[in-house]
């Protein structure tokens, strides 16, 4: 089992380098003339709703993937009792710091964040405090 679980992790590994490469970034010279701070900062907050939501997906797919091998593990032994508890514990809370996710970085509270942003250019204080940087087109 361990042997077949390390195998695919390589090859997943290897099979994935080959799509690592990305396009060079746009030269601020290329950027249309219409380009504003206020729409690099539309850009910034998807970049990081983008981030967030895969990262939701991420930590739910962890959380399903440990509660599966719980549960089967606990239906071959016959401990009911521990592979409950261990799919609460183990399974439940990746699943549900990732179900957190995917609601507070949704598609539609994106929406309202721009629409308020390019109303009022005020973003809420959990967005604020998570626009680094690295979202921003350099």
């Amino acid at each position: 089992m361990m042997k077949s679980l390390l195998f695919s992790l390589l090859l997943a590994s290897t099979a994935t380098q080959s799509f690592a490469q990305a396009t060079p970034p746009a030269s601020p010279a290329s950027r249309p003339a219409s380009f504003t701070p206020a729409s690099d900062t539309v850009l910034a907050v998807h970049k990081l709703f983008s981030k967030r939501r895969t990262g939701g997906w991420i930590w739910t797919g962890v959380g399903a993937a440990f509660a599966a091998q719980i549960l089967t593990a606990g239906a071959i032994d016959g401990n009911v009792g521990g592979a409950l508890v261990g799919t609460a514990v183990l399974g439940g809370g990746p699943a549900a710091i990732g179900i957190g996710k995917l609601k507070r970085f949704s598609e539609e509270q994106e929406e309202v964040v721009v629409d308020t942003y390019q109303r009022s250019k005020l973003l809420p204080p959990y967005v604020q405090h998570r626009l680094k940087k690295k979202y921003f087109n350099r």
